[in-house]
């Protein structure tokens, strides 16, 4: 199995280096989902909804003693590659990690798998000529999210564009399962869910659909991404942060992150 070196040190195993650095550098170095008054207290039981590799589960257990963390990954080469570095994590920790994806109802579908740009992979694809759009329309913010943005020059940025999402959105059809979260919750006895983290890709709509209204009073803190870069969401981050200030959380929107440029924000909200 494969494996790099990420900027403390130690040991991650993945399956592409870049998104694994990456991932690591947000959770750890940027602390992505600290903000707003977002904590994790002894005890807690953390749901890491899109846990890719893993990293997230990881940061998480070293914020707190005794949780207990549900990690789930529909793309069974990322899940064992997961696995895996939840093995690094203290046994004092409770962690359980489903190869399944959530989604507004039990179904069987393929998902974008993509290798050489694992946490992009998706069930709903992003609308790549939205996404080259926006990238060239921002291209000096680019230049801070891929440093060989800035030896493209202007005539050639559309091509260069064009052969960049090519090359790493190059895919894999993967047949994987999807169930709800209330499914979840119910045939594990879940009474709690102190923080719920999402990354899923374009399908985070999908997967709070399948919360029933037991399941939504169960939740106490959400911190997640939302993608308006797919056909079809360019109002998503607002209706999403309508449906959950109608459950009664206190939200807040973040839309000078850093890849705010394609159309990617993230979400915060507490009661």
């Amino acid at each position: 199995m494969k494996s790099c070196t990420i900027p403390n040190g130690e040991k991650l195993y993945c399956i592409d280096r870049l998104s694994a650095i990456d991932s690591y550098n947000e959770i750890f170095n940027d602390r992505i989902y600290d903000n707003f008054g977002l904590e994790v207290k002894d005890g807690d039981v953390i749901f890491d909804v899109g846990a890719n590799v893993g990293v997230f589960s990881q940061y998480i257990s070293q914020q707190a003693n005794d949780l207990t963390i549900y990690a789930f990954e529909p793309v069974p080469a990322i899940y064992k590659v997961q696995k895996k570095n939840l093995e690094s994590i203290k046994s004092t920790q409770k962690v359980h990690a489903f190869n399944i994806g959530l989604g507004a109802e039990e179904s069987n579908v393929e998902i974008n798998y993509y290798p050489r740009a694992t946490t992009l992979s998706a069930i709903e694809p992003v609308d790549f000529e939205l996404e080259q759009k926006r990238t060239i329309e921002n291209w000096e913010e680019m230049k801070k999210i891929t440093p060989i943005a800035k030896f493209i020059p202007k005539f050639l940025r559309k091509t260069f564009t064009k052969l960049a999402h090519r090359y790493v959105f190059k895919e894999q059809k993967v047949p994987i399962k999807v169930r709800t979260l209330s499914d979840v919750i119910n045939e594990n006895n879940i009474g709690t869910i102190d923080f719920l983290k999402i990354d899923a890709e374009n399908y985070e709509w999908q997967v709070l659909q399948g919360l029933n209204d037991s399941g939504w009073n169960l939740i106490h803190q959400i911190a997640m991404e939302v993608h308006t870069n797919a056909q079809g969401r360019e109002n998503l981050l607002e209706e999403i942060t309508t449906l959950l200030k109608s459950k009664g959380f206190v939200v807040h929107q973040v839309k000078d992150g850093k890849f705010a440029v394609t159309g990617v924000y993230l979400l915060y909200a507490k009661r």
